[in-house]
């Protein structure tokens, strides 16, 4: 549990454009193996709606849309 005093010892790094995507891109070769556009493809045509890898979330939740 992250209390008042620990807030301090928390840096916020802000990327750019190309550095988010980079990011993006690279936790999803990691996590499943595949580029990202292939996974945005398959993700916005609806071919994970009935799964439940917590890998395909975590990269779900990194798209630029997600929230």
């Amino acid at each position: 549990m992250i209390t008042a005093s620990d807030s301090r010892d928390i840096e916020v790094v802000e990327m750019t454009e190309e550095e988010e995507h980079d990011y993006i891109r690279s936790e999803c070769a990691r996590l499943l193996g595949m580029d990202l556009e292939e996974f945005a493809r398959r993700w916005y045509a609806g071919e994970y709606r009935d799964n439940d890898d917590p890998k395909v979330t975590q990269v779900a939740m990194l798209l630029p849309d997600a929230g």
